[in-house]
């Protein structure tokens, strides 16, 4: 039965400031490059026969010269051929890594428009095309007479989006893929994976990125790993970070001592996220209601939390428990205040509508913070 076994990822960025976490940003640099190593150590565990690189690699055309020589050898020491598709960060240059010499013979970079690879021994084709510029505004793929007898597979970098949308980052629609003749679309560009889709008889896929480098990049990433055979395939997602960036909100309405919350996150966390729950990087909004003299020592908690857990923001989000009937009936401004955040609440659920519920409703709260905190009433 024709089939092969690939290995697709993409925008890994090395090279990347990591700026999220300015004092640990040289540190998760190194977790960057050594992500891209577990990805190659998976290759040779799994006997993977193509491994499948659809851009962004690097972040651009100025990474160290050490990570490219890791690059390399991480990729030499392997037995499969390696394709890569550049992206819009690490596109063809004069100064690109891509051109330097050194580079395996298993190693195939497309460096500009659309080229085939054909790998007799296994019965597949691999098509590929590489940005020459941060901006690919027409499309590369033209893949001239397709040889259906083939696995034909398609690495490549771009927005996948509707008919007559536009992108400036390679604009590619389901239609494309659907009339292509590929059986395998390996995309890069999103950072966010997505399940396998289907356009006709071929498959497509993001894989997001393998590693999260920010608050925006959250949860577990991964590669899609498997087997492709005509009509069919195995692929299935393998996580391969080394850290998530994971946001969270906790209600602790009731508990009013530092040791109770910090027994209650460190429970939350061991619960969600498994006993090294302490290696990844957090921002937790503490919820729920509290009496107006329940203060917490929030940034004692958060350094006290911080010495087990690799990184930890946390934020007091509770809001004061508050009778507005008493408040409404106030001759003052805080009075008048209420009265008509009040009045909007009510229009809102006569309507029902929950923006405006939500908007007034933190618009109330945030009015009476400050005027307990930081507004002062003078009068005469």
């Amino acid at each position: 039965m024709q089939k092969v076994k690939i290995l697709h990822c993409a925008d890994l960025h090395l090279g990347s400031e990591m700026m999220t976490l300015p004092k640990k940003s040289k540190e998760r640099r190194g977790e960057l490059l050594r992500t891209f190593r577990k990805i190659t150590d998976l290759c040779r565990e799994e006997a993977v026969e193509i491994l499948l690189i659809a851009g962004d690699l690097f972040e651009g055309s100025n990474v160290d010269s050490e990570t490219v020589q890791s690059v390399k050898s991480y990729l030499g020491a392997l037995s499969c051929p390696v394709f890569i598709s550049p992206g819009n960060h690490d596109y063809i240059s004069l100064d690109s890594p891509y051109l330097e010499d050194g580079w395996p013979e298993n190693v195939k970079i497309f460096k500009g428009a659309m080229e085939r690879v054909l790998l007799e021994d296994k019965n597949v084709a691999v098509y590929g095309a590489g940005f020459t510029g941060t901006y690919q505004r027409k499309s590369m793929l033209q893949f001239g007479e397709v040889n259906s007898s083939l696995l034909n597979i398609l690495c490549i970098h771009g927005d996948v989006v509707s008919p007559g949308q536009k992108s400036d980052y390679h604009a590619m629609t389901l239609e494309d893929f659907r009339k292509s003749g590929m059986d395998y679309v390996a995309l890069g560009h999103i950072h966010k994976r997505d399940d396998i889709g289907r356009a006709g008889d071929t498959f497509y896929a993001y894989t997001g990125c393998p590693e999260g480098r920010g608050f925006d990049e959250l949860g577990s990433k991964g590669v899609y790993l498997g087997e492709l055979y005509k009509g069919r395939h195995t692929l299935h997602y393998v996580e391969v970070c080394q850290r998530q960036y994971i946001r969270l909100a906790l209600d602790i309405t009731g508990l009013v001592r530092e040791l109770e919350v910090e027994h209650k996150i460190r429970e939350t966390l061991l619960t969600c996220y498994g006993k090294d729950f302490d290696r990844h990087i957090y921002q937790i909004s503490l919820t729920g209601t509290r009496k107006e003299e329940e203060a917490l020592p929030v940034k004692t908690i958060e350094n006290t939390l911080s010495e087990s857990i690799y990184h930890l923001e946390l934020s007091d989000e509770r809001v004061v428990e508050r009778d507005y009937e008493i408040l409404r009936e106030e001759v003052s401004l805080r009075g008048l205040y209420v009265r008509n955040l009040l009045s909007l609440l009510e229009e809102a659920r006569e309507k029902e509508d929950e923006v405006l519920l939500a908007t007034y409703g933190k618009a109330l709260e945030y009015g009476m913070t400050s005027f307990e905190g930081q507004v002062n009433i003078i009068e005469d």
